[in-house]
């Protein structure tokens, strides 16, 4: 059993070495572009998500498709390495509702995490998986 958990043990270390390694290196993932997915919501109903992104090493910038209402400018955008954290001020029922968010990279689709602040309840937080167009 000991044997297991040393493997384990090096593979983890190893992943994160090589992992680490690759983007200390300088190969900085490209986000630009517009991305398209969407988001289900607890009781079943779907709703598309749309985000464009313009980027400058590590400096981005972009918005996100209204939803039935304006475009969305993504706010405190930060890369580190292949995950983009940034924020918005979503309209809902006339108020600007914070939401945060958190996107993983790999290849061609984007994983978005999608935090609604200071919410709890079904819809709190959602996700969606898209894919550059």
């Amino acid at each position: 059993m000991k044997n297991i958990f040393t493997k384990l043990a090096l593979n983890f270390f190893l992943a994160g070495l090589f992992s680490s390694s690759v983007f200390a290196a300088g190969n900085e993932v490209d986000i630009s572009g517009h991305w398209t997915g969407v988001v289900e919501l607890a009781n079943g109903q779907e709703l598309p998500f749309g985000i464009t992104l313009n980027q400058n090493g590590t400096e981005v910038s972009g918005f996100m498709d209204g939803i039935g209402g304006p475009d969305v400018t993504i706010m405190d955008p930060r890369l580190e390495d292949n995950i983009l954290y940034y924020s918005s001020l979503r309209p809902i029922n006339g108020e600007d509702v914070p939401f945060e968010y958190i996107a993983v990279v790999s290849g061609g689709y984007m994983n978005i995490t999608i935090i609604r602040v200071g919410a709890t309840g079904p819809n709190s937080v959602l996700s969606t998986m898209t894919q550059r167009q």
